[in-house]
């Protein structure tokens, strides 16, 4: 089976066949306002994360700016009260990269975030194997902060492995686990250090500037590509007889589209990220994929003994609450 990236591109190469529009430059993110401060002593992370990876990011950013002196709040954008962000001399959001994109839910949670004028703001994305999108995905993030007011001082992006469930359901293992080393240590060597730039360009008051030119991933940007997951997928619900009742897919779907209570998801409303078939721990979610039963990440990990290695912040975070 040809991979993800093949058909788009075949998908883009049949369409560009019948037009072929001009396209110019891309201005995503300018600092349009002055820093409101340049000591920040208050600072938020809040993140979209399904699997883990993204939310571990923004702890190592909240345990470096903690260790500098910065009280640091962090949550994900489900349980976090949006009007509380003009609080903050400082945010950072993450996200892993959806289809080349921005996550929808994420999307718009952002565009729906209160003015934050001359606020310092950054972003971070995770992304899977070699990646597409993923500084696509971290720009379009930095202009939505951007377009309420934040002021652009960072901007990175962190590799893992992949958490996209059809691949090595469709018996194609080897892309995924040619990546089974990461994250590690340099990657979260990687993120502190990110976060230390973040104050040092913040202290200077020096903003960044994002330009997007047109290349292929700015093409797949704009591709309707989880329409086209949708369509392959033939059937999606609850297994009545796997389910534990937990609400595990509840709390990882946000768009509330399932129903544990009547075993329904709501395929209208879905949007394919797969966190409901990733995250159940009784593999209760019955979903195929041209005609594939579709299996979760954790089970794909305790399949092929990968355990994710922990930053060493949070390792000694670990025994501290096992000691105590």
């Amino acid at each position: 089976m040809e991979n993800r990236r093949t058909f788009l591109k075949k998908i883009m190469a049949a369409s560009m066949t019948l037009s072929s529009p001009s396209y110019t430059a891309l201005a995503n993110v300018k600092a349009t306002i002055k820093m409101k401060t340049n000591n920040p002593k208050k600072a938020l992370i809040v993140w979209y994360s399904q699997t883990g990876h993204t939310k571990r990011i923004g702890q190592i950013i909240a345990d470096t700016w903690q260790k500098q002196g910065i009280k640091v709040d962090t949550s994900d954008i489900r349980n976090f009260d949006k009007k509380l962000m003009v609080g903050y001399d400082l945010i950072a959001m993450g996200s892993p990269v959806y289809y080349c994109n921005i996550p929808e839910n994420a999307a718009k949670w952002l565009n729906g975030i209160p003015k934050i004028d001359g606020t310092p703001v950054v972003s971070f994305v995770t992304f899977g194997g070699p990646g597409d999108g993923q500084e696509l995905t971290a720009a379009g993030i930095l202009e939505l902060l951007v377009d309420q007011g934040g002021f652009p001082v960072g901007m990175e992006t962190f590799g893992n492995m992949s958490t996209f469930a059809p691949t090595w359901s469709m018996g194609n293992e080897k892309r995924i686990l040619k990546y089974r080393h990461l994250p590690n240590q340099k990657t979260y060597e990687k993120a502190r250090k990110y976060a230390e730039t973040i104050i040092e360009n913040i202290c200077q008051g020096k903003p960044i500037e994002i330009k997007t030119k047109f290349n292929f991933e700015l093409m797949l940007k704009y591709l309707p590509q989880a329409w086209f997951t949708k369509l392959l997928i033939g059937h999606h619900a609850i297994d009545e007889n796997k389910c534990i009742g937990c609400g595990t897919c509840v709390e990882k779907c946000p768009v509330d589209a399932l129903d544990p209570t009547a075993f329904k998801v709501d395929r209208e409303a879905c949007i394919v990220c797969f966190g409901c078939v990733n995250n159940c721990p009784s593999q209760a979610i019955d979903m195929e994929f041209m005609g594939k039963k579709v299996y979760g990440f954790n089970t794909f990990m305790k399949q092929n003994n990968i355990v994710i290695e922990m930053p060493e912040a949070l390792k000694h975070e670990v025994d501290h609450h096992r000691n105590n």
